[in-house]
């Protein structure tokens, strides 16, 4: 690109493969990693309870936390592959948009549905520009190998982290009773399972956010 005063002028690159790519990176950044990082999920961010979690703070968390989880159980699992399906694991959302934990099942019996309709759009979009990323949904959404196993039960003690780091904020808005936190875990469990390895750390960090609840209930959270 050469700059003139006042004006822009676009020259394009004698390799005509950088200008494609250069395009298509565009157009990635735009159509589907600004959206992505705009959705905004059903969780106060910790510090800044006004505002809720992004998907894009979200998957950069789940990545960090379930890279760290791998090395500490020694569980021996691909590192590289942990953190492309942490990144992926909600990109579907990007037109989808995000559905609660806390969702009624009525609205958990569409998300299959319109998440696999928005896969459907993001493969026809991109599955030349950036093939890694129908393929690993894909692969991801089969729980087709250990690392997309486990970044899938990952997600589910992640949310507790979160509430945690964040001390309860509008913990009694989420949750009326002790038994709407209970229904949420249980069903967080249940899937959890995909990857026994990692139940007891689930519940010791649930554990951990049923006993802190007390608390928030108490200081009016």
């Amino acid at each position: 690109m050469v700059h003139h005063q006042g004006d822009i002028r676009m020259t394009r690159h004698p390799n005509p493969n950088i200008n494609v790519l250069t395009d298509d990176l565009i157009d990635l950044y735009t159509g589907l990693l600004i959206p992505f990082m705009k959705v905004r999920r059903d969780m106060p961010f910790p510090t800044e309870p006004e505002r809720d979690e992004t998907d894009g703070e979200h998957a950069f968390t789940l990545a960090m936390l379930a890279l760290t989880i791998n090395e500490r159980l020694h569980l021996g699992l691909d590192g590289g592959k942990i953190a492309q399906y942490a990144l992926i694991h909600d990109l579907v959302e990007a037109h989808a948009g995000d559905v609660s934990a806390r969702a009624s099942q009525k609205e958990l019996d569409t998300k299959a549905r319109r998440e696999h309709e928005a896969y459907v759009v993001i493969k026809k979009r991109y599955e030349l520009a950036a093939p890694w990323i129908p393929r690993l949904i894909e692969a991801y959404e089969a729980r087709a190998d250990n690392e997309a196993k486990f970044v899938y039960a990952a997600d589910k003690l992640s949310g507790a982290l979160t509430r945690i780091a964040g001390d309860g904020s509008d913990w009694s808005k989420a949750f009326a009773t002790s038994d709407d936190y209970l229904t949420v875990v249980n069903r967080l469990r249940a899937k959890a399972e995909t990857f026994p390895q990692l139940l007891d750390l689930f519940d010791r960090i649930h554990d951990e956010l049923h006993e802190r609840s007390r608390q928030y209930v108490e200081a009016g959270k």
